[in-house]
């Protein structure tokens, strides 16, 4: 891999730990454990994850992780979050079983958002256990999907860190809720389990919204908004026609 290659690697992995810490890091440590050890807590095992992880990188052209980071560039700047992995991974074709999984576990993520919140009463020693553990699989499905070289160590780094001190806005999809964060985080690496037996990324970002509606709904109360569940359902979308765009743009079809 050349000079090029491994840099637009990191930035891609940079963006989607930074990604994460904003939507499942920040919200667990403003809502509940501390900042501070949380950040710890995730870095450690994501790096755990990534290097533990069945699954290994796919390699990609300069033009496809450049066509990525301007894509996340964009639908940043609109507030969206753009799946990085799904992105990549429909650049290498689609699969009936990738098209089940990001299309239907959002179902299965409500329900689980929804069973949590009636049944487990959160505490904070849970709080830390969950966290770990989607941090974990964080790093098992998507982190090392996209890279797996040591320089991937220093993109957790800096992207937890900075994810966490830029996420407190993100924490009023939770509505402060310490319970919603942990749901979301335990639907995230359940479902994220079962995409890595496919070798299959899933983006946890739809999966937090879909459990936080869940959550909303055994609670009666509203947690999230459902404009940002459907922009979340539609980055998976944009994320497919962007890469079969590119895959024309780049004369693969």
């Amino acid at each position: 891999m050349s000079a090029l290659d491994e840099l637009l690697t990191s930035l891609l992995a940079f963006a989607l730990v930074y990604n994460n810490a904003l939507v499942v890091l920040g919200p667990s440590a403003w809502g509940g454990v501390q900042p501070d050890r949380a950040l710890v807590l995730a870095v450690v095992s994501e790096i755990a994850g990534t290097f533990l992880s069945p699954m290994s990188p796919l390699k990609f052209s300069a033009p496809e992780y450049l066509a990525a980071l301007l894509f996340y560039v964009a639908f940043t700047a609109a507030k969206i979050s753009l799946p990085i992995s799904v992105f990549l991974y429909s650049l290498r074709g689609l699969t009936a079983t990738s098209l089940l999984l990001w299309f239907g576990t959002p179902a299965l993520a409500f329900a689980v958002g929804y069973l949590v919140a009636k049944l487990v009463r959160p505490s904070l020693a849970l709080g830390y256990a969950v966290l770990a553990a989607v941090s974990f699989m964080f790093g098992v499905n998507n982190i090392a999907f996209v890279d797996k070289s040591v320089y991937v160590v220093a993109a957790i780094l800096l992207g937890n860190y900075l994810g966490l001190r830029f996420s407190r806005w993100i924490v009023k999809l939770y509505a402060f809720s310490f319970s919603g964060a942990v749901a979301a985080s335990v639907s995230a690496a359940v479902l994220a389990a079962v995409g890595t037996a496919f070798n299959v990324p899933m983006s946890f970002t739809l999966l937090t919204y879909s459990t936080l509606l869940g959550s909303a709904a055994s609670r009666r109360m509203r947690i999230i908004r459902v404009v940002d569940f459907i922009k979340a359902l539609a980055s998976i979308t944009s994320a497919l026609l962007l890469a079969y765009a590119t895959l024309i743009l780049l004369g693969r079809v």
